[in-house]
């Protein structure tokens, strides 16, 4: 990868009943041409109107393959949610945030290219 290619990522999130009690699955892709060499989900934030929380999350992924995909949180979707990554590749590194609306209000999700489910996605580079 050179130094001057962006990094591009996606964050699908599908809907997937489990035993955890959570309704949604969110998904890191690889959208880019080169392998990650990491991605860390270091904070996790939720909006409810005016009122707002968010906390440290310590999930991390190496070695994510230009179009794989890996699971990264679980939620129930109740809440304006956002996640902010560090993404590594070929000497580079940013930060990207992947912010999504109240997912259990969403009707007719589509599929999502690279997961095979459907869901929201958002996208992000740097």
């Amino acid at each position: 990868m050179e130094k001057s290619e962006r990094i591009r990522c996606r964050v699908a999130a599908c809907r997937e009943a489990a035993a955890d009690g959570k309704e949604w699955s969110f998904y890191l892709i690889n959208d880019g041409d080169a392998p990650l060499d990491s991605a860390a989900l270091y904070r996790v934030s939720f909006e409810w109107g005016d009122f707002g929380n968010s906390y440290a999350a310590d999930v991390r992924v190496n070695g994510l393959a230009p179009g794989a995909h890996v699971l990264i949180w679980r939620d129930d979707g109740e809440f304006r949610t956002e996640l902010s990554l560090l993404v590594r590749a070929g000497g580079r590194e940013v930060r990207l945030s992947f912010e999504f609306p109240k997912l259990y209000l969403q009707k007719n999700l589509k599929l999502v290219g690279g997961v095979g489910k459907r869901g929201w996605e958002e996208a992000a580079e740097g």
